[in-house]
């Protein structure tokens, strides 16, 4: 099976790890360079909880900030877990999608409490402050790094493509979905698409590359790296299913 990871590093590497471990060894070529600033200047006065919608906002909080006593809401369990081996202690998961993390902090968090503070990306797939602030939530951003598209995908990723084999390809945003068929469009390699499968790791990730002409679209069946690894797992019912679809 080849297998395609398009996701910037070092995510790149994670995911590469668990595909690895599936007996997958799989080509790497970000479609995204992550950029991180040199500094994140944040007034944290009345600021309740930082909230991360990628593990690249943590990492990019990291060694920018020294601050870890403030309580964490984070998207999924990845990011989650990021927060934590940095050394934050009260940190919760949504476990899910930016929809879920509202509910999350609606249950968690207290509007008069105090502020939210967004560590994010200068691109974002969704409006946190918009969809809180009905509920008298306040939320500022604070800007952490910026994703790049790159110029080309990787000579192995090329060869793979035109080679006319079955190619799995994996997608993280819609973002680096587009910016892949971009680049495809780019060097002419949309003229094999027919062989080329493309793995979500949710629906709306999947939406750019919608009649561009891909053998198969498959989103995630969770907003996880787990359920989108799942989708490659050969033995998987889940795999099968998606397979058939």
């Amino acid at each position: 099976m080849t297998v395609l990871v398009t996701r910037g590093w070092p995510g790149a590497e994670r995911t590469a790890a668990g595909l690895r471990q599936m007996g997958i060894d799989p080509i790497i070529s970000p479609v995204l360079d992550i950029n991180f600033r040199a500094r994140i200047d944040a007034d944290l006065t009345d600021v309740q909880a930082l909230v991360f919608t990628s593990a690249n906002g943590v990492r990019a909080w990291g060694p920018r900030r020294e601050e870890r006593d403030l309580t964490v809401f984070a998207v999924g369990d990845s990011t989650a877990e990021t927060a934590s081996k940095i050394g934050f202690k009260k940190v919760h998961s949504a476990a899910g999608n930016s929809a879920d993390l509202v509910e999350l902090i609606k249950r968690k968090a207290r509007p008069d409490k105090g502020e939210l503070l967004h560590i994010r990306g200068i691109h974002v797939s969704g409006d946190l402050s918009s969809a809180l602030r009905p509920d008298g939530y306040t939320v500022r951003d604070a800007i952490g790094y910026g994703a790049i598209p790159v110029d080309t995908l990787s000579e192995e990723a090329i060869a793979a493509i035109v080679s006319g084999t079955p190619v799995s390809v994996l997608v993280h945003s819609p973002r680096s979905a587009k910016t892949f068929l971009d680049l495809l469009k780019k060097f002419g390699l949309h003229h094999w698409l027919g062989t080329v499968s493309v793995y979500g790791i949710s629906e709306k990730c999947l939406e750019p590359l919608k009649g561009a002409g891909f053998g198969a679209l498959i989103p995630a069946a969770a907003p996880t790296e787990d359920a989108l690894l799942a989708l490659l797992d050969e033995s998987s019912e889940l795999a099968r299913a998606g397979n058939a679809s």
